[in-house]
């Protein structure tokens, strides 16, 4: 993936959205790996009867060496 590319598909989520790096049971040698984006949206409901959305962007390396 290019940094355009990357760039382009997280334009469409705010500035302030968490990164985390999602982890699966795999293992992962060093390399380089392509991955997926995975854009989660959800509303929080806060106890002061206020709301927010949230936003976070997850990014899972796609193993190309399954042993």
């Amino acid at each position: 993936m290019t940094k355009k590319k990357l760039f382009d598909l997280l334009s469409a989520y705010p500035d302030n959205a968490e990164v985390v790096i999602e982890v699966h049971d795999t293992s992962l040698h060093e390399d380089l790996y392509d991955f997926y984006i995975d854009g989660i949206s959800w509303t929080r409901f806060n106890t002061d009867n206020t709301s927010e959305e949230m936003h976070e962007l997850r990014l899972t390396a796609i193993n190309h060496h399954e042993s």
